[in-house]
């Protein structure tokens, strides 16, 4: 097994995430990143000097787009895009409440789903894992080539960490458990696909390294 290591970080704040903890209504512009927003981007450029990476990864979604750019500003490194890294598919009465959530949001529905049922609108769980799944072996293809930076989301992020720990084990019914594990805005997680052997036993696959360090914040 060629050993990987994925360096994932949460885009930074957007100006959904402000409204969202003021309690008020998204703008129209909620993707976008906040003042804040571009400061953590520009903060995490400065904090990965040095690490050798080579290539961002970013999803197609603006926030994930403008936090690459603000890493860029300081790193300058090649950026591709990825459609499969954008954050879990919400339903379209939760992007219309604009904020007002209320029972809308996958978390309320999707733990006790079938794993192929999605409400209107939304993807299913199977669907979300699918894309992570995607992602997971098109970085694996890559092993040993290029030190990578992907761009993503709390959800699609947490998705990983579901597959990493329980593999074709992982269901709706871990996703309760697994939201208690939070990541701020430009978080950095680490994982590692590697050989590990401890206890007599072997450890074969995806381990995670570092969650949400945030000492850049």
């Amino acid at each position: 097994m060629t050993r990987l290591k994925l360096h994932f970080v949460r885009h930074g704040e957007s100006l959904a995430n402000d409204a969202d903890r003021a309690g008020h209504k998204r703008p129209d512009d909620w993707d976008a990143l906040s003042d804040r927003g571009w400061e953590q981007a520009r903060g995490l450029g400065r904090r990965l000097e040095g690490h050798g990476l080579e290539v961002i990864v970013a999803s197609t979604m603006r926030r994930a787009q403008e936090t690459a750019g603000g890493i860029n500003e300081v790193l300058g490194l090649p950026v591709e895009t990825d459609p499969d890294l954008h954050e879990l598919r919400q339903s379209d009465a939760f992007y219309a409440s604009r904020g007002d959530f209320g029972d809308t949001a996958s978390l309320n529905w999707m733990p006790s789903a079938a794993r192929d049922h999605a409400e209107p609108g939304a993807e299913s769980f199977e669907q979300m894992l699918g894309r992570v799944r995607r992602v997971r072996d098109r970085m694996e293809a890559r092993a040993g080539d290029e030190r990578i930076l992907l761009v993503s989301h709390y959800g699609f992020i947490h998705f990983f960490l579901g597959l990493a720990l329980f593999d074709d084990a992982f269901g709706p019914e871990h996703l309760i458990p697994l939201w208690y594990a939070g990541h701020a805005n430009t978080g950095i997680t680490l994982f590692e696909r590697r050989n590990r052997r401890m206890d007599g036993i072997d450890f074969d696959g995806w381990h995670l390294t570092t969650w949400n360090d945030q000492g850049h914040l």
